[in-house]
């Protein structure tokens, strides 16, 4: 089982969040958050991870609990930028719907964040539907019963890890 420091640091690296920056440095983004070297430890470790978790709980070979942790990683990097967007637009949205301003002009400047947040939101379900897709494709409906309570069970621990304002 994975330290709670692990799972802090993949957690972190899978969900966008900020580390701590020095003083003298602006103020790291999520992308420039873990050295890439330190960064790609981290995601093998998650794979290797997630594979003993589908290997475990599905009772497959070794090669499609590989392919599937495969494919898991894949839609995870796929979807990164696509909720860091959704999340700016959140916030931008709300940010201007705090603020000053009348109604007409909050609705011309929040119609193209909604449109923005709109556009990423059905990329990220389009994206989710082929991802399960293609791992029902590869498990008998027993083993696909037991993947979605193992990825739910997964996500939910990695979120358990972060601070709440964080999490989503």
């Amino acid at each position: 089982m994975p330290s709670r420091f692990l799972m802090l640091t993949l957690t972190a690296t899978l969900l966008g969040a900020q580390g701590a920056a020095p003083d003298e440095r602006p103020r790291a983004t999520p992308e420039r958050t873990l050295r890439p070297r330190f960064q790609a430890r981290i995601q093998a470790r998650l794979h290797r991870i997630r594979q003993e978790k589908i290997q475990e709980s599905l009772g497959v070979p070794e090669g499609k609990a590989k392919a599937i942790a495969d494919r898991w990683g894949q839609f995870d990097e796929d979807s990164l930028e696509r909720r860091q967007g959704m999340r700016g637009a959140r916030q931008q949205m709300q940010d201007l719907l705090m603020g000053p301003g009348s109604e007409e002009d909050k609705n011309g400047r929040v119609g193209p964040l909604m449109e923005r947040y709109n556009r990423l939101h059905l990329q990220q379900q389009e994206a989710r539907r082929r991802f399960e897709d293609d791992i029902r494709a590869m498990l008998t409906p027993v083993q696909q019963g037991r993947f979605i309570i193992l990825m739910n069970d997964f996500q939910n621990k990695l979120r358990e890890a972060l601070p709440p304002n964080r999490a989503n």
